[in-house]
């Protein structure tokens, strides 16, 4: 979804998008809330609890499709796909054991890799109280500062809508560098994931 039609999907429905919205590019749609908010297009606490659920919900699905899954049919047809291999299965599941809280949060910042990672928890049988713990306390942190981030950039475009005619230019650029900064995040990531199996 690219960022042009994202805005005018969220423009057009609101909060009816939404959900779906951050079920796709979650971080993306957060700022881009936090914008809009700042415009008075939207309200905080429910886009904040709409976006919430958009990502838990999916996260969930996730985990419950890898715990559901017999581990050995799983390596067998998809393990090739998403890299993991029984040994690296090994790996991953001392990781979500001893190390709960690190794995949640490099699964949901290895950008592309975040789905088969969160799904590695079901299939290293996590209990799902302990991954709910850990999934939640960081989508709680990560949507706010992203929408506390997009509400500035917000509040900062109309301050310099005042007094820059092309003020737009500005804004579009200062969310270019935080949505590279976000890439960036997610790319090591994916590194330090894919590292430490």
């Amino acid at each position: 979804m690219s960022s042009v039609s994202l805005v005018t999907l969220l423009l057009k429905y609101r909060y009816w998008i939404l959900f779906p919205a951050a079920a796709i590019e979650g971080p993306v749609v957060a700022i881009v809330a936090g914008f809009f908010v700042s415009l008075g297009y939207l309200q905080p606490i429910p886009s904040y609890i709409i976006l919430l659920f958009g990502d838990i919900i999916p996260d969930t699905l996730y985990y419950w499709l890898g715990y559901l899954s017999h581990q050995g049919d799983f390596l067998k047809r998809h393990g090739h796909r998403v890299g993991i291999t029984e040994n690296r299965l090994k790996t991953i599941e001392h990781l979500w054991q001893r190390h709960t809280f690190k794995s949640a949060l490099l699964s949901k910042w290895a950008y592309g890799m975040s789905t088969p990672l969160l799904m590695s928890a079901g299939l290293a049988r996590l209990p799902l109280k302990k991954f709910l713990i850990s999934v939640v306390s960081i989508t709680i942190i990560q949507y706010g500062l992203l929408m506390v981030g997009g509400y500035y950039f917000g509040s900062s475009y109309q301050l310099l809508n005042t007094y820059i005619k092309d003020a737009g230019l500005v804004v579009a650029a200062v969310v270019v560098v935080l949505l590279a900064v976000y890439f960036l995040a997610s790319r090591y990531a994916k590194r330090v994931v894919l590292r430490d199996t």
